[in-house]
């Protein structure tokens, strides 16, 4: 799943880079084998095309027990999941520090995995955190949560429903691609635009948001849509 996605972000920087002209950088995503095309700020706001921005920072990952993790801006970030537990309750601390974020494909398929509970502490879920992990059928979003990035859920096949906080502020591409079993997905955001995270692709798929909202909106022209 992992090469599927980054292996479609490519192109799609590709084709960008050719058809207008705009700088394209390559940069090492140093906690994975995958080399991923970023496109500039500039022309993500031009064209509205996303690729993920690989991490080129130094990282100290500690490696404990259960998880590794680094600490970031004063926030532990999950880096891999070495458990094999089936139901999954993510500590709201880890090294002293609250748990910010599920990194970069930190639970990938995790076959076994069939439910996760996430904490309140939980801003961030990183691109292809749970990516294949087809037994998923159950996990929370908490209150705060504020990004799901590329193709977060993707090919979680088993997961049948979805409440998106509020506070989410942005859903970046593929996130929910070959969800097939996806059957409600809740926004309670009124402003959070859709960025092609895979719904048109999931025919038994109802959206429900307030009335008059962004959701209502292109859920209603996708024909997916329910008054929350």
């Amino acid at each position: 799943m992992k090469k599927l996605i980054c292996a479609s972000l490519i192109i799609a920087a590709a084709v960008c880079f050719s058809g207008c002209g705009t700088k394209v950088e390559k940069q090492s995503d140093v906690n994975s084998a995958t080399t991923a095309a970023a496109v500039t700020e500039e022309t993500a706001a031009e064209d509205d095309t996303y690729a993920p921005l690989a991490t080129v920072r130094e990282r100290n990952i500690v490696s404990a027990e259960e998880y590794d993790y680094e600490i970031y801006e004063g926030g532990a970030i999950i880096t891999k999941y070495k458990g094999s537990d089936t139901d999954i309750v993510i500590p709201a601390e880890i090294g002293g520090a609250p748990v910010t974020e599920v990194g970069f494909y930190a639970f990938e398929a995790d076959h076994a995995l069939t439910s996760v509970t996430l904490p309140e502490s939980i801003k961030v879920i990183g691109e292809g955190a749970f990516a294949d992990c087809q037994s998923l059928m159950s996990i929370n979003l908490p209150e705060g949560l504020q990004e799901i990035e590329v193709g977060a859920f993707a090919g979680c096949i088993n997961l049948p429903e979805l409440t998106i906080p509020a506070s989410v502020t942005r859903i970046q591409g593929q996130a929910f691609t070959a969800c097939t079993g996806m059957t409600a997905l809740t926004v309670l955001s009124t402003e959070l635009k859709y960025e092609g995270w895979g719904l048109e692709e999931l025919p038994g798929l109802t959206v429900y948001a307030p009335e008059g909202s962004a959701a209502a909106e292109w859920a209603g022209a996708m024909g997916k849509y329910a008054v929350y």
